[in-house]
């Protein structure tokens, strides 16, 4: 069991950026431990981006639509939500195919946004308004897909953003930029349900509006605070027990990879910043990899699980 707190186990100081590679607006990594390679997307890029920790091996593939989150699949290919549509990419090919297109509800401009594979092998994306972040309404909805079916399973949400699931399949966090809170549910992995959850905490811009979020192999809750350049830290019960600076003003989502699962890998973006901002954070926009002393867990995989 890992007994360091959350701030000594990250060592900042050491973070390096994995590649010289800068997104627009970066999120969504995921380390794939067959191909050790951390996968992101570059949501306005519309690309799809991977590197590895040794120099050089990077490469993207490039989407018609913004590409807002992915995941891993049983058989190595990527699970992509680009625009409102679900689609499968095979990396080594580049070749793709159309899983399921969600309709926006009553007509109104949405696209797909946070993702994530659950441990019941479906793929739990959200859908926003497509709209500047001050002027959006709740018409997002989260939904769950598989190979055969796409089910709208909540709705009501702004923003939806932070999925996680815990490593034994029985927890999920989440959370909503826009109406900034942070909630922890019980998981039932055999039918791809949750509760209603506790209502873990409320953020403001000076604490960090919750962005994407992971978890540590002990249950601790990373998420990004993209509008405080901070990582905040709940434990697996839902105590808000740390509160940690990144290199960058506005991270917007942790993984944990590498060979042991021991390097916090932390996307960022670079969006709307001024030109006097990006003086003084020219790597807004990269992706960091910090050294750990707690390690992560392999991402669930799509068409696995339930």
């Amino acid at each position: 069991m890992n007994t360091a707190t959350p701030e000594k186990a990250l060592a900042m100081s050491q973070a390096k950026l994995l590649c010289d590679t800068m997104s627009t607006l970066a999120e969504s990594p995921v380390w794939d431990e067959r191909r050790q390679v951390l996968f992101w997307c570059d949501i306005l890029g519309r690309t799809v981006r991977s590197a590895a920790l040794e120099p050089g091996l990077y490469r993207e593939w490039a989407f018609p639509h913004t590409v807002s989150s992915l995941g891993l699949c049983r058989n190595g290919d990527l699970i992509v939500a680009c625009g409102m549509d679900i689609v499968i990419l095979d990396p080594d090919s580049g070749e793709t195919r159309l899983l399921h297109s969600l309709p926006s509800p009553d007509g109104i401009p949405c696209r797909l946004n946070d993702g994530r594979v659950g441990p019941d092998g479906a793929f739990w994306v959200g859908t926003m308004h497509n709209v500047p972040l001050t002027d959006m309404e709740p018409h997002g909805e989260l939904w769950r897909i598989t190979e055969k079916s796409a089910e709208r399973m909540q709705t009501g949400l702004t923003c939806p953003n932070g999925l996680a699931f815990s490593p034994d399949g029985s927890i999920m966090w989440q959370s909503d930029s826009v109406q900034k809170w942070i909630r922890r549910r019980k998981f039932d992995s055999r039918n791809g349900t949750f509760d209603e959850g506790v209502l873990v905490a409320r953020m403001t811009e000076e604490t960090g509006r919750p962005d994407g979020g992971c978890l540590d192999s002990s249950g601790t809750y990373y998420s990004a605070g993209v509008s405080a350049g901070l990582l905040n830290v709940f434990t697996p019960d839902g105590k808000h027990a740390d509160v940690i600076a990144t290199p960058v003003p506005h991270p917007t989502m942790p993984c944990f990879g590498g060979p042991d699962f021991s390097l916090l890998f932390l996307t960022s973006h670079r969006h709307n910043m001024s030109e006097n901002r990006l003086a003084k954070a020219p790597f807004s926009g990269g992706v960091w990899a910090i050294p750990t002393q707690t390690k992560g867990f392999a991402a669930f995989r799509f068409g696995e699980g339930g």
